[in-house]
């Protein structure tokens, strides 16, 4: 149904906004998911200890986003997100996903954030003095200009659940309710797919081969009916199942064909793909442009 980014700087209550949102969208009846790093068996400071850790981290991240967006349930990312570029690559994912997007932006002093970190039990990760500097100091933070920091909720989880509230109700809103003429409230749109976004169709997967291999089958069935007619002349020609024959009016050298399937196979991959599923249907495309500029 929706994908919601949480984005914030170490330690600034991401977490507790992600459980705060998924008790209120449970309450509605609606399936939540919630990936974060524990939930990948990560250990937050040794994930972003240097720069390789970190970019296999937000990879692990992404793919579980990939698995778990669709229209059945809400995901919830409780991550750093600390990146404009890897934000956009997720909503890239909800977009191809077909389903809503926004950002909640979690924002608490330095000073805050520090002091929760240090008062981390042993066994919940905290990070270390340098691994917290550095990301502090890197956080790119959400703009609400760009379309996939948009719509933008901005929280200060240090101020308490209760003064949260009115902002997570927002935020509730707007990834369930539909805008209408008169919406007061921000209601995220639901994205669509584009080709950029989707998966290329399985028939392209071996497309320029199946093409090539169907017009070198009539090149075949040319050139042994001509082999057959000799000086006679070729004639009308059997191209096989499902296909027309061709009607020759004068002997066609092997160089001629091979030259028209090279402007065939250019063409087709082209303007004609979406024509050209199969073998068969590159046969009876390219028997169709030999008609045509042969006869």
């Amino acid at each position: 149904m929706a994908l919601l980014v949480l984005s914030g700087q170490p330690c600034s209550g991401k977490s507790i906004v992600a459980a705060a949102l998924k008790q209120l969208l449970t309450a509605k009846g609606l399936e939540v998911v919630i990936i974060d790093e524990p939930s990948l068996s990560l250990k937050r400071n040794h994930s972003y200890k240097d720069s390789v850790s970190e970019k296999n981290t937000r990879g692990s991240l992404k793919s579980a986003v990939e698995r778990a967006v669709s229209k059945r349930h809400f995901v919830i990312l409780d991550s750093l997100n600390n990146i404009k570029g890897y934000r956009y690559e997720l909503w890239c994912i909800a977009r191809a996903a077909g389903t809503r997007c926004c950002v909640v932006h979690c924002k608490v002093p330095k000073e805050t954030a520090w002091a929760w970190n240090k008062g981390r039990a042993p066994d919940e990760d905290a990070y270390s003095s340098a691994v917290f500097e550095d990301l502090w100091c890197r956080y790119e933070e959400p703009d609400a200009r760009q379309r996939w920091d948009a719509p933008l909720f901005r929280l200060a989880p240090d101020e308490g659940v209760d003064s949260m509230a009115p902002v997570l109700q927002g935020v509730v809103q707007s990834l369930t309710e539909v805008a209408g003429p008169q919406q007061q409230s921000v209601v995220a749109k639901q994205l669509q797919p584009t080709q950029a976004t989707s998966n290329a169709p399985l028939s392209a997967t071996n497309l320029l081969h199946e093409i090539d291999a169907g017009a070198q089958d009539v090149i075949g069935r040319i050139s042994a009916a001509q082999e057959l007619a000799g000086s006679i002349g070729t004639g009308r020609m059997d191209m096989g199942e499902g296909v027309d024959a061709l009607q020759l009016d004068r002997p066609v050298t092997l160089a001629e064909l091979r030259r028209h399937k090279r402007v065939f196979l250019k063409m087709s991959t082209q303007n004609l793909a979406s024509r050209l599923p199969d073998r068969q249907s590159a046969r009876r495309m390219f028997v169709n442009y030999l008609r045509e500029h042969l006869t």
